[in-house]
């Protein structure tokens, strides 16, 4: 009797593990969760426990060092954009952020024409001329007035007689047709574009970018950093968007300028007083904020906010009413407050960079 029971026991095991090896469900590890007392998605670095399962009042990630109050995020509001000229358009769309996440964002289709201020001047015409009647040029983090002088100066100024930008009688040369626009400003650049001052006239460029923004913002854990384009970028390397925002009348704040590129070929390529130029395929863009874009002040004196970021952050300028700047930035130029969640303040033109790095997810 003892054998039979014995017998059967083993045999209802043996079916036991049969059944386990033949169940195709994957085994649940244990993964370690943040209380989130708030309830803002946002967990607590300090109280966690292990789970296989998530815990109700749980979250899988640790970005919340404050858990008493609800973590502000702001939407992206489309009606800051200026639209009424039909320069730009908006619509909600689905889409996939760069984390995988599926939800809503704003399309924004941009035909990159101020109408808040004007373009240019970026080349003066004679040597004569003063800052008035030309742009600005960034070198080495500081800013330049592109006049006749300066223009005149260049051999001085790089330490290389090569540079000669100006006819005996001193006027300029710099691109006067679409033509030169099109083929001066290629990388690779030709003999009879070189000692120009390179300017794109808008009238020359018909352009139309369209633009993906998620309407609700997210937090990563870790930040990424941005495209600075093919000239610059490392091979192999990852990057995030090249793009780094857009302001509220539509225009890209672009990457960084390589002025590297340029100076090769005995160029210059000013930005005008907005921190703006031309080139021939995007149009009109930005490299710096100036101050002459639409500008959404803020109450409690505050940076005004300028823009949203692709990952759909605000973009506020980098000095608030009294001319400080934040001191608790992060490396991305962004913090958080109650008022405004997480946003960026951007870096000065004479940087050649807006931001480096982005803290949230953007559409792919």
């Amino acid at each position: 009797m003892k054998n039979q029971l014995k017998y059967a026991l083993l045999l209802l095991l043996s079916l036991q593990l049969l059944w386990a090896c033949g169940d195709d469900e994957p085994l649940c590890e244990d993964t370690l969760w943040y209380e989130d007392t708030d309830a803002d998605g946002l967990g607590n670095p300090a109280i966690s426990k292990t789970a296989c399962e998530q815990p109700t009042g749980y979250v899988d990630n640790s970005l919340d060092n404050d858990d008493t109050s609800p973590y502000v995020v702001n939407e992206v509001d489309e009606t800051l954009f200026i639209t009424t000229d039909g320069n730009v358009t908006i619509n909600r769309v689905p889409c996939t952020l760069s984390d995988g996440t599926e939800t809503e964002c704003f399309e924004i289709v941009s035909k990159h024409i101020p109408t808040d201020h004007q373009m240019g001047p970026w080349c003066p015409e004679h040597i004569s001329d003063g800052p008035e009647d030309g742009g600005l040029w960034m070198d080495n983090g500081v800013l330049y007035d592109v006049d006749g002088p300066f223009i005149e100066n260049l051999a001085v100024f790089y330490n290389d007689t090569s540079w000669k930008m100006h006819d005996a009688n001193g006027n300029v040369y710099r691109f006067t047709t679409q033509q030169e626009c099109e083929q001066g400003a290629d990388p690779n650049i030709e003999d009879q574009y070189m000692n120009m001052c390179a300017q794109c006239l808008p009238s020359w460029v018909n352009a139309q970018e369209s633009y993906l923004i998620p309407v609700r913002p997210t937090i990563q854990a870790n930040s990424t950093t941005l495209g600075d384009g093919p000239t610059l970028d490392q091979a192999g390397v990852s990057y995030g968007p090249l793009v780094r925002g857009l302001a509220f009348n539509g225009v890209r704040f672009d990457h960084p300028a390589d002025v590297n590129i340029i100076l090769a070929g005995y160029q210059l390529a000013p930005v005008d007083d907005a921190g703006g130029h031309v080139n021939n395929r995007l149009g009109y863009h930005y490299h710096g904020d100036m101050g002459l874009t639409t500008r959404i002040a803020q109450a409690d004196g505050h940076a005004p906010m300028i823009g949203y970021a692709l990952d759909g952050h605000g973009l506020y300028a980098q000095y608030d009413v009294n001319g400080n700047e934040p001191t608790d930035l992060d490396e991305c130029r962004g913090h958080y407050d109650e008022i405004r969640g997480y946003h960026y303040h951007v870096m000065p033109l004479e940087n050649n960079e807006i931001l480096e790095c982005y803290h949230g997810a953007w559409a792919e």
